[in-house]
């Protein structure tokens, strides 16, 4: 049988039955600033460096392609992984930031609705990020693997 003290609007059992304290709530407002700088600093940086592989891309492509015809192929492999990694590295920091502005609303408006979607972009971020770096480290293992 629920209780009703671990029930919250509309009638939806709390998680874990905990209110968030006045030092929790500064503590999660923090997390939310700093959040703003990073989401904001990844997508300048990542958008900045894949400007940088469409521009250099088709130039070692060239370059490659010159000196051994083979090369190119592999050269722009790299060049189309790369700026898909830079392409999901920039949906992440979006969802960073979209975790951002409705959680500081959420909060702002004790709207619980637009807080948990604040924290349901957080799990994206967090899954598009895990899932990166997952396959970075196949990479460099695969490459660690490759020099013996």
């Amino acid at each position: 049988m629920e209780n009703n003290e671990n029930m919250v609007e509309g009638g939806a059992p709390e998680l874990l039955g905990m209110n968030l304290d006045y030092d929790g709530g500064n503590t999660l407002q923090e997390a939310v600033r700093w959040s703003k700088f990073l989401s904001i600093a990844s997508i300048v940086g990542s958008g900045l460096l894949l400007l940088l592989v469409a521009i250099a891309g088709p130039i070692f492509i060239a370059l490659y392609g010159e000196e051994l015809p083979d090369a190119a192929g592999i050269v722009g492999v790299v060049v189309v992984l790369a700026g898909a990694y830079l392409a999901a590295m920039i949906t992440a920091a979006i969802f960073l930031l979209r975790f951002t502005s409705q959680t500081r609303r959420g909060i702002e408006s004790q709207d619980q609705h637009l807080f948990n979607r604040g924290l349901k972009s957080l799990k994206l971020y967090f899954l598009i990020v895990g899932i990166l770096s997952v396959l970075t480290m196949g990479v460099y293992i695969y490459n660690l693997f490759n020099q013996f």
